[in-house]
């Protein structure tokens, strides 16, 4: 008879030990979220229980701690990666403060503690006080669903955990040495000059390299993902030879690259979809492996001991959250977010105490108290951050400005393959990340005896950019047009699909006016209303440094104004690049006052001019890492200039090798005839006073264009 034999345990088969991890992480969430638990506590409880120390089904080996550290990493680079530079160093000094507060503060309370208490001594009390002091963000994937990690509250947590954790980690340096007798100055030249060297290394070094390797690989997906693994652990081993843990590398390396992978890029999408559903994940179950539930029964002054010391380290934390608060003004709801997301212990204290454990310098009693801070801090942070982070997520979303009108829809009309890829980025990168329509590609086909067989041809074609904007989680429909000229068959389905911002690619074979801009710009923007984008893409979007925006005469004047501004500025944003506004002195006060009631805010310069050829002066300044971004105008609007005629021509002669971007501004025009009519009975002289007074504004169209010019010319 056949018997089959189980295997012992733990598992040591690799096929069973992955299956059993993979199916904790599908099933444990969705579990616990049953029962309004975040799926992380149920990630770190699932460990707790098929660990060694329950029912022995994997054990703390070394494949479980390559994944584990791999997690950890990952967990601290996409911290890096989704918080923004300029949001750090805006809020630079906020997030010393807490550094110093959550470091500080525990290490006082814990050194208080631990000597007087306690009884350990200079060397050994310093080591316990250092283990209420670092903390570890298991929280953060909670905040990063939320939306909230770019708020103050999560940005000054994110920058303060770095400081307090690599304090803690020097700290560790110095006790190692010091009980080895080796402390001299030398210890501490090298140390600092270690850290300054790493430090520039990375945040100097990886976004250069980046940048090199994206523009020689682009679109080549699956190598540029490769690469960022490269420089995440490439970084964690450079910080390993500066005598600093990996964790500290690993988020530096973070945020070098945050300024050349835009958040709704497909790239950032494949981060952040692997790294939360995989690594991280498995880095929170091995925390559940390594609890030890019987060390809260050897005794019942064990258990006191490790109570004395949760409560030490819990108290100690929410003091440093507190104080911020009041320094800072800080509501509750902030207050409780800072505090759950620095609560956390748990690698980094496990390498605390098992270095004072090698070193002498505690006993078990420590070892077991900090297993009980690792359960009981996880369980809070967990739950802190999941019931305020909600609130302030909901806090947040009303700060947001609500946009009256109709929903974003984009549309990218497509002729040539070959840059397909690159309008569908663009389109990504000025895509609402609320939006819930889908992005519309466009084809026309000439209307002949052909014309099924291409669209056949164009949709198999056309699959690989579905794909691509699918990578980004978007969805990219596919829209046919038969027409036999392209303008009107762009401006139709415009029509049909209620759009509101189109997309086009520049045809770089055609430089002149009378075969490109003659024949399919001109017409498309004479015969629509909306924003209309022509697009010249030859370097990667995210290896800009500086946008440079040409703004014509009277540009604040036009209905879309404020759209277009805030599109550059959305670019500027996800690019971590500058704007450099060129324009009327009058335009560029306009400007100002609009970004200045902007929450977001960006690097902006401005230079005034009055130059009758604005657009050729920005060859001698702009460079292959610059991009060019010219307002233009329909014909007969208020903002249209004479330059903007031999626009095409100077664009193809002297930016060649550049990106550009032609901006059409969207003309919505109000009608103003059925005023009196449906205001009858109403005295509405002031209101027609006011109409008439501001007439000549793209707005209102009461005059006939030809009068209008007439009159501006005057």
């Amino acid at each position: 008879m056949w018997t089959y034999n189980l295997p012992d345990l733990p598992f040591k088969e690799p096929v069973i030990v992955f299956t059993l991890l993979i199916t904790i992480i599908l099933v444990a969430p969705i579990v616990f979220r049953k029962f309004r638990i975040p799926g992380i506590v149920g990630l770190i409880v699932s460990g707790m229980i098929i660990g060694p120390h329950a029912l022995n089904l994997v054990e703390f080996g070394e494949s479980i701690k390559l994944l584990s550290t791999a997690g950890l990493l990952y967990l601290m680079f996409l911290a890096g990666l989704e918080l923004n530079s300029r949001d750090l160093l805006r809020n630079g000094s906020k997030s010393l403060v807490f550094g110093g507060l959550t470091f500080f503060i525990p290490l006082i309370f814990g050194f208080v503690v631990a000597h007087f208490f306690l009884s350990y001594n200079i060397l050994g009390s310093l080591l316990i006080a250092s283990m209420f002091s670092t903390h570890t963000l298991i929280s953060y994937p909670i905040a990063s669903r939320l939306g909230i990690t770019r708020s103050e509250a999560a940005t000054v947590s994110i920058g303060g955990t770095i400081i307090t954790d690599t304090a803690v980690l020097v700290l560790l340096a110095f006790i190692s040495a010091a009980s080895e007798g080796s402390i001299s100055a030398i210890f501490w030249i090298r140390m600092t000059l270690s850290i300054a060297a790493f430090s520039f290394l990375i945040l100097w070094g990886v976004p250069k390299l980046s940048i090199w390797f994206f523009k020689n690989l682009e679109g080549e997906s699956g190598s540029q993902y490769i690469f960022v693994l490269a420089m995440l652990f490439i970084s964690g081993l450079l910080s390993r030879a500066a005598g600093i843990e990996p964790i500290i590398g690993a988020f530096l390396a973070g945020l070098a690259m945050s300024n050349v992978i835009p958040p709704t890029s497909a790239l950032m999408n494949r981060i952040s979809f692997i790294g939360n559903n995989f690594f991280i994940p498995i880095f929170l179950i091995s925390v559940g492996l390594m609890v030890d539930f019987s060390v809260f029964f050897t005794g019942f002054e064990a258990l006191i001991f490790a109570v004395a010391l949760v409560i030490v380290a819990i108290s100690s934390k929410f003091a440093a959250a507190w104080i911020m608060q009041k320094i800072y003004r800080y509501s509750a709801t902030e207050r409780q977010v800072i505090f759950g997301l620095s609560v956390s212990h748990a690698a980094a204290i496990i390498a605390v105490v098992i270095v004072g454990f090698n070193l002498k310098l505690i006993g078990l009693d420590v070892l077991n108290g900090a297993i009980m801070i690792i359960l009981v801090s996880c369980f809070i942070g967990t739950f802190i951050t999941e019931k305020y982070g909600r609130k302030l997520a909901i806090v947040e979303t009303v700060k947001v400005p609500v946009k009256i009108g109709s929903p974003e829809q984009i549309l990218v009309s497509v002729s040539n393959p070959a840059t397909i890829e690159g309008l569908i980025d663009f389109a990504l990168l000025i895509r609402e990340k609320s939006a819930s329509q889908p992005m519309y590609m466009l084809s026309v086909v000439p209307d002949d005896d052909f014309a099924e067989d291409q669209i056949v041809k164009n949709n198999k074609m056309f699959q690989s950019a579905i794909s691509h904007a699918a990578a980004a989680d978007t969805e990219l429909t596919l829209v046919s047009r038969v027409d036999l000229n392209v303008a009107n068959g762009i401006s139709r389905a415009v029509k049909e699909l209620i759009v509101n911002k189109i997309v086009l690619g520049w045809n770089g074979k055609s430089t002149t006016t009378n075969f490109f801009f003659g024949s399919i710009i001109e017409n498309l923007i004479g015969n629509t209303e909306q924003m209309v984008m022509v697009v010249k893409i030859l370097n990667p979007l995210n290896s800009l440094k500086r946008i440079i925006v040409v703004i014509p005469e009277n540009a604040e004047c036009e209905v879309g104004f404020d759209v277009w501004v805030n599109t550059i500025k959305k670019i500027s944003s996800r690019t971590s690049s500058t704007i450099l506004f060129v324009g009327f002195e009058k335009s560029l006060s306009a400007i100002r006052n609009l970004l200045e009631t902007k929450s977001d805010a960006v690097n902006v310069e401005f230079q005034a001019t009055n130059s009758a050829h604005p657009i050729i002066e920005q060859n001698q300044i702009i460079t292959d890492m610059d991009m060019l971004i010219v307002i233009a105008a329909r014909r007969r609007t208020l903002s249209f200039s004479h330059y903007l005629d031999h626009m095409p021509r100077d664009l193809a002669r002297y930016f060649e090798k550049n990106n550009f971007i032609i901006i059409y501004p969207e003309q919505r025009t109000v009608k103003t005839q059925s005023l009196s009519s449906s205001l009858d009975g109403i005295d509405v002289s002031p209101i027609q006073e006011n109409i008439d007074r501001f007439s000549h504004i793209g707005n209102f169209k009461r005059k006939s264009p030809e009068s209008r010019h007439n009159s501006l010319t005057e």
